[in-house]
């Protein structure tokens, strides 16, 4: 069969050119039997024209290959359209992100308060009642006379508090006999201070929290120390001191970050009476007058 748009001579029954792809001459159709004709008779679909140049499909063959090269195409052309969309879509997020760690990140990672809050007494028996010194590093603890040094391990927020873990403690001969025994292990410091605290801006609680265990002594396994400033605005506050050696009950009431806390059950909750400000206070309780400054610091 020849092609009377080109000339090309096709294979016989072939519908399309395998040249030019034009439409071929159908075979007459064979003559019918004489017979009723059916009331509603199909009418054949329109053969799609295949494009110049397109192969010839082989004979026999379903005719869907040029709509599902067009349907390909139109996909094709849809995952091209969405490409600008989506990388659009990234550049935006990465812009919002950009805004967020520029203007959040600065606050997330201000690192641990620096500087010095000391109460030094006046007319007490101690040169340094209690103290905290920090360059966001190292810390020095001043404690009833006793110093003790240690290096920020790791920090963390909770409500209105940061806390600081203590590691490397340079214990020397804080906290006596009991607590120096061979037998107490796992001493543990533990820093809180005021979230946002600043010399201009001290008000809040500050506490040094030592805890450990006897492995010896089957009564009293647990201890737990506590030494809080409370300093408020309205010129009130506390000055508070728990120590306690006993069981899990026992102990607690030592803890200022367990509900169970009491000082005042031992005597040595202060409330106090404060004057001043931009980090220096006179500070009194039990008649004392003691001088409480803070100085910010890297």
């Amino acid at each position: 069969m020849f092609c009377r748009k080109c000339g090309t001579k096709n294979a016989d029954g072939a519908k399309f050119c395998i040249n030019c792809g034009a439409e071929l001459a159908s075979p007459q159709p064979t003559a019918q039997p004489a017979g009723p004709v059916p009331p509603q008779a199909t009418v054949p679909q329109a053969t799609p024209v295949a494009p110049a140049g397109a192969p010839v499909p082989p004979q026999g063959a379903p005719q869907q290959p040029f709509q599902q090269t067009a349907y390909q195409q139109s996909a094709a052309s849809a995952k091209k359209s969405k490409a600008p969309l989506v990388i659009g879509g990234v550049v935006a997020v990465l812009a919002v992100l950009a805004v967020v760690g520029f203007v959040v990140m600065p606050m997330l990672n201000r690192g641990p308060w620096t500087g010095t809050m000391m109460l030094d007494g006046v007319s007490a028996n101690y040169d340094h009642e209690f103290g905290i010194k920090t360059d966001g590093k190292t810390v020095t603890v001043y404690d009833q006379d006793d110093v003790v040094t240690g290096t920020i391990a790791g920090t963390r927020e909770e409500g209105d508090q940061v806390f600081y873990d203590v590691k490397d403690v340079s214990w020397g001969s804080w906290g006596g006999s009991s607590f120096s025994a061979s037998s107490v292990t796992d001493k543990v410091m533990t820093i809180i201070v005021p979230k946002g605290a600043s010399a201009t801006k001290p008000f809040g609680r500050w506490s040094v929290v030592v805890s450990a265990t006897d492995t010896d002594d089957d009564e009293y396994p647990l201890y737990v120390r506590s030494t809080t400033l409370e300093l408020d605005e309205d010129g009130t506050g506390y000055y508070e001191f728990a120590s306690e050696w006993g069981k899990e009950s026992d102990v607690a009431v030592a803890d200022p970050t367990n509900s169970a806390y009491d000082p005042a059950g031992s005597g040595w909750k202060h409330p106090l009476t404060s004057s001043g400000s931009n980090g220096s206070y006179d500070v009194e309780f039990n008649d004392d007058t003691y001088n409480l400054t803070f100085t910010d610091g890297k």
